[in-house]
């Protein structure tokens, strides 16, 4: 008694009518890609152009206090710590 062969398609034809594309995961690509994240690198060079929170406003006084609080507060502040 023998077996008939096996058919093996590895590559088998879409029967939907749509193309092919081996990227894409269905019809539409709903999904936007993600956003490219910045390296340590140049989130050290953009931070070191930017001046000491000591000496940004020290020129203000005690009103130097609603400045320097949003800068520490905030991720991306307009003075280095």
């Amino acid at each position: 008694m023998t077996t008939p062969p096996l058919k093996l398609d590895l590559n088998p034809a879409r029967g939907n009518g749509l193309p092919s594309n081996p990227g894409s995961r269905g019809a539409l690509n709903l999904m936007p890609p993600p956003p490219e994240r910045k390296s340590k690198l140049a989130d050290d060079i953009q931070k070191a152009g930017k001046p000491d929170c000591r000496k940004a406003h020290a020129d203000m006084g005690v009103l130097a206090v609603i400045p320097l609080a949003q800068s520490a507060l905030s991720k991306d502040g307009d003075c280095k710590w």
